[in-house]
């Protein structure tokens, strides 16, 4: 008995997936983010704030000048027979100007969500500010995947 749980240790040990992630790689993130100007969606534009600041390098000397602006809308999908609106889509649209010396380029992403009305007006708050922060987390994803693939 002791021989197998020895063995089967040893074989856990041993066998890695393979692993890692893509923001602990510093090879791959040798840029640092600075943010000109942001408007729009205030809780979007902080989330994005957020997350850019975790993925900047700020020792690295290339830079990208970021000017951000979001666009955030709840569109009516459905009514109920009483006339209150029963489904909901929430669409987050955000274009980043990236300025790097000369070169200016703009990148569009938008995200889009179907919801259900919920009764509770402060649950409903909830979760549309936790799918605003799904948004931005995904907008902040693309964008970095964007400047990798710039070197």
């Amino acid at each position: 008995m002791i021989k197998k749980i020895f063995l089967l240790l040893i074989i856990l040990s041993v066998t890695h997936c393979g692993f890692t992630s893509l923001y602990d790689d510093a090879n791959k993130i040798n840029y640092k983010i600075n943010i000109i100007e942001i408007s729009g969606d205030r809780v979007i534009n902080n989330i994005l704030k957020s997350e850019i600041n975790r993925i900047s390098n700020p020792k690295s000397e290339k830079i990208f000048n970021l000017k951000i602006n979001t666009y955030y809308e709840k569109i009516i999908l459905s009514k109920n027979s009483k006339g209150t609106a029963s489904d909901y889509q929430l669409v987050a649209k955000t274009n980043f100007i990236i300025e790097n010396l000369d070169k200016k380029q703009v990148l569009s992403f938008e995200e889009k969500q179907n919801i259900k009305n919920i009764l509770d007006i402060f649950e409903q708050k909830n979760y549309e500010n936790s799918i605003k922060e799904i948004f931005a987390t995904s907008m902040v994803r693309k964008l970095n995947l964007e400047l990798v693939n710039k070197k």
